[in-house]
């Protein structure tokens, strides 16, 4: 897993950090792998948003 130069100074978790493209944009994973769209509000995809909303819609708590 790609971490901060300065890691663990950054304040990112572990895991958690930017890695970058090809191109040399930052890029930023999901806790499940799939990359977030730049523009993102969350550190969650919008997969694993809607499966959380749906766990919480059919009033299941949140333990794995």
């Amino acid at each position: 897993m790609a971490r901060c130069e300065d890691y663990p100074c950054c304040g990112h978790e572990d895991g958690e950090c930017p890695s970058r493209d090809r191109r040399g944009n930052l890029v930023y994973r999901c806790t499940c792998g799939a990359r977030l769209p730049r523009d993102s509000r969350s550190s969650l995809c919008p997969g694993c948003l809607r499966r959380y909303a749906r766990r919480e819609g059919m009033g299941m708590d949140n333990d794995y």
